[in-house]
């Protein structure tokens, strides 16, 4: 039987230096959805998706994110977003069920 694949997502503001704060902070957070569990468990550090990479959709960085990241990575990946309402930076994890 194959395993599931699922995702672990947040969304922050600021520069590259804030996500990275923002990141150690969320690992401190337990999931809503298995409060035994942190947020980012097991994810050491994050790390931009690809330099000068600034997507202008949310549900392109997201699709472009998932494909990216691996449940064997032990870091989470982060897209920068630039969309006419707001900038923002979309970190995104794989995990193995």
């Amino acid at each position: 039987m194959r395993s599931k694949i699922h995702y672990q997502s947040n969304i922050c503001g600021g520069d590259f230096q804030h996500v990275k704060d923002c990141f150690h902070a969320w690992k401190q957070q337990p999931l809503v959805y298995r409060m035994s569990q942190h947020m980012f468990e097991g994810k050491r550090e994050v790390r931009p998706l690809a330099d000068d990479c600034v997507f202008d959709d949310a549900e392109v960085a997201q699709r472009t994110l998932a494909n990216a990241c691996g449940p064997n990575d032990n870091y989470a990946l982060a897209a920068q977003i630039h969309s006419s309402e707001r900038d923002m930076w979309l970190v995104m994890a794989a995990y193995e069920e």
